[in-house]
This record gives C-alpha cells, sequence and structure tokens, in this order.
C-alpha cells in the first residue's frame, strides 16, 4: 500500500503526509531538490519521492527523532547534525520505531504491517549545522540551530518563499521535557537568536498538528520562557509521550486565536 500523499504549499514547496500524524516537505529548484524530514520510515517513501520528482535530490534531517529521521536509510545524500547522531542511532533503530508507533499518540493505519518498516539507517551522515545554505537553483534553504526539543534541532529558512519550517523547534505544543532536550533557559537564548532572523519570513510551516501556524507563535513562546524562568508560568501537570511535566500555559480559557503556543518542560531542567 502507499502510506504517502502530498499537497502543494506553494509551486515550489510541497507537504507530503506520511502516517502517525507527520508530514515532511520538499523543496524544488531549477536545478535540484531538498527533502526536510524523511518521516518514521514506513513504507517505500523513496519511489513516492521519485515518482513527484525527478531532480537530484539531498536529505536534510531537522533532528534525530524517529518520525523525523526514521526514513533515512532509502537515501545517500543524508544530513545531520551532529549533536543528534547519538540520539538518531538510538532512537531510529527498527525496533525503537516499532515499539513507537505500537504505543504512540497516532494511531498506525488499519493497513499498516510491521514487515512495511524500512531497516535502519548504517551510512554516515553529512554534517549539518548553522548558516550552512543549500542553493538549489533560484531557490535556497539555510539552516538555523535552535536547539531544545533537541540538543541538535534545526529551522529551515527558504528566503525566496519568505518561509521558515520551525518544525518541532517551536511550535503549539513545544516539547522540551526529554532527556535530549536543552533547559528552558537555553531554548529561551536559542529562540532569541532564531528572531534575529523574523524579518526574513512570513510564513511559519511545521511537521505536526496544523502544520502551520501565524508569526505571533514565536514572540509567544518567548514570552512562556520569560515567564518559566520568572516562576510566573501555569504549571499544569501533564504528560506527554508517557512522561510526566508541566505545561507552560492553561489552554482552557477563552484565548484569543493568537495566542498560539505551549510549552512542556521538566520543573528540574530550567536553568
Amino acid at each position: 500500500m502507499s502510506y504517502f500523499t502530498s499537497e502543494k504549499v506553494t509551486d515550489r514547496i510541497t507537504r507530503i503526509h506520511t502516517p502517525f500524524g507527520v508530514c515532511i516537505y520538499l523543496v524544488e529548484g531549477k536545478e535540484g531538490a531538498l527533502l526536510l524530514d524523511t518521516g518514521m520510515g514506513c513504507g517505500d517513501l523513496k519511489a513516492y519521492i521519485d515518482s513527484i520528482c525527478n531532480k537530484p535530490l539531498k536529505v536534510l534531517l531537522s533532528h534525530g527523532h524517529c518520525d523525523h529521521a526514521g526514513g533515512s536509510a532509502q537515501f545517500d545524500d543524508v544530513y545531520l547534525p551532529s549533536a543528534d547522531l547519538e540520539l538518531e542511532r538510538y532512537h531510529c533503530a527498527l525496533d525503537k520505531r516499532i515499539a513507537e508507533i505500537k504505543n504512540g499518540p497516532v494511531l498506525p493505519p488499519q493497513e499498516w504491517r510491521a514487515e512495511d518498516m524500512i531497516p535502519s539507517r548504517v551510512k554516515p551522515y553529512k554534517e549539518l549545522s548553522e548558516g550552512m545554505v543549500f542553493n538549489i537553483g533560484e531557490v535556497s534553504v539555510e539552516i538555523i540551530e535552535v536547539p531544545g526539543h533537541t540538543q541538535g534541532q534545526l529551522v529551515f529558512l527558504i528566503r525566496e518563499e519568505k518561509t521558515a519550517i520551525f518544525g518541532d523547534a517551536c511550535g503549539v505544543h513545544t516539547l522540551l521535557h526529554f532527556l535530549e532536550s536543552t533547559t528552558i533557559k537555553e531554548y529561551y537564548q536559542h529562540l532569541l537568536h532564531l528572531k534575529q532572523y523574523e524579518s526574513a519570513f512570513d510564513r511559519i510551516l511545521r511537521y505536526h498538528g496544523t502544520f502551520e501556524s501565524p508569526k505571533v507563535l514565536l514572540e509567544n513562546n518567548i514570552e512562556l520562557c520569560e515567564r518559566i524562568l520568572n516562576g510566573t508560568d501555569d504549571k499544569i501537570a501533564g504528560n506527554f509521550h508517557g512522561m510526566k511535566c508541566l505545561i507552560a500555559r492553561n489552554e482552557n480559557t477563552d484565548s484569543a486565536e493568537e495566542e498560539v503556543g505551549n510549552i512542556m518542560y521538566n520543573p528540574d531542567r530550567i536553568r
């Protein structure tokens, strides 16, 4: 079966829907294409990409979690931030990915079979770091490091489209309660770094949920970090992916629509 569908975000950006509530993005230029993340590694993603794009392809991974880097074994030219190499080896192991699917928050398709999972990657990754720019002909993707969700978390900036793909770096529910996450103080500094680029984008794309957020998302999460650091956030007990955490903002209020963004964090990892 085919596990993938796609839709055009712009003429040069395609959103590819994969199973388990996660999407990936394909950016196409005159001379090549960039695949931003690879999903969980379920189904023949390479065949699907080949069916919609015949340009030379490179793969850029935003971070090492299995729902983003799990399909990388099908591709030769793959880049990953070195800070997430150890995380990827653990998190993208085949047994780990299957367990994540069976126990994850999104039920697998009824037709899903463990046999449809591709093997784990054995080829080495190429380094992906701050300031690198991949020009594929009249459009480019620039790398911005925004550690928080993981130590190597990246944002992809597409200046020609006035678009930033925040992915899991800054979202409606930014998960910072994992062992591999940074402290709130560190994350706050990285969001301030990201803010320096805000004149370069008008549109924010993400990998989960609604897949897109208003630009105020960044400022709201910066303000939430400040509230956490000051001890004035809402501190609501929560549980995400089987791990206890605190939720910074109470969402059960009649908030205005622009009050988008939240942070889930470990109270022992603030500073």
